[in-house]
């Protein structure tokens, strides 16, 4: 029950604000773009919640996972720009779908085919930065602002990948391994009562 209300309390405090699209600003000195670019990945749940069960999939998959499938998700980040003035509003319900199939597919079965991870790469990279700048015309987000995007989206996949690649290389244990399995489900969990929170005002209008 504990951990049920953890994971609760959690989900409420991760809950998105899908009141409008990210404001960028136009005007401001090119550091301030950057970091509010940045900003938006690290911050916004929805994008956080696809980015890190990518991550721990490919850090738990096999040693050096992320580096294999890498190019995939920055390939994708690149058609995302390019995408996102088309997308709905309602982007952040792909991202968080998404976050739920990869995090639950971690915590089960971390050793899918190669494919299956490269797919889920590139969908992760595009539809992040589809959420990222839902909202706004293709020449809209400053430069530095893009920047910013694109970097945070692959920090946090990193940083999520490196952690369990480094520690199962230091450490190969199999209670080490399950530790990052049950870390995912964790963030199943997670995504899946935000998306439920979410989801909750087209079920009951």
């Amino acid at each position: 029950m504990r951990r049920a209300t953890t994971a609760l309390t959690l989900a409420i405090a991760l809950r998105p604000d899908t009141g409008a699209a990210h404001a960028f600003q136009a005007g401001s000195g090119l550091y301030t773009q950057f970091l509010e670019g940045l900003t938006v990945t690290l911050t916004y749940p929805a994008i956080l919640l696809c980015l890190l069960p990518m991550g721990l999939l490919a850090g738990v998959w096999r040693s050096g996972g992320l580096l294999s499938v890498w190019h995939w998700f920055i390939a994708a980040q690149v058609v995302g720009i390019f995408l996102a003035p088309l997308v709905p509003p309602e982007i952040y319900l792909a991202t968080l779908s998404l976050g739920i199939v990869t995090a639950v597919l971690a915590a089960l079965y971390p050793q899918p085919p190669r494919t299956v991870v490269i797919t889920l790469a590139a969908l992760t990279g595009l539809v992040a930065t589809c959420a990222a700048f839902e909202g706004h015309a293709l020449l809209e987000p400053p430069i530095a602002a893009r920047a910013g995007v694109i970097l945070g989206a692959n920090l946090a996949l990193s940083v999520a990948a490196a952690l369990p690649d480094s520690t199962l290389e230091r450490w190969p244990y199999p209670w080490l391994r399950i530790g990052w399995r049950i870390a995912a489900s964790w963030l199943a969990a997670i995504t899946v009562m935000v998306f439920a929170f979410e989801l909750s005002p087209y079920l009951n209008p």
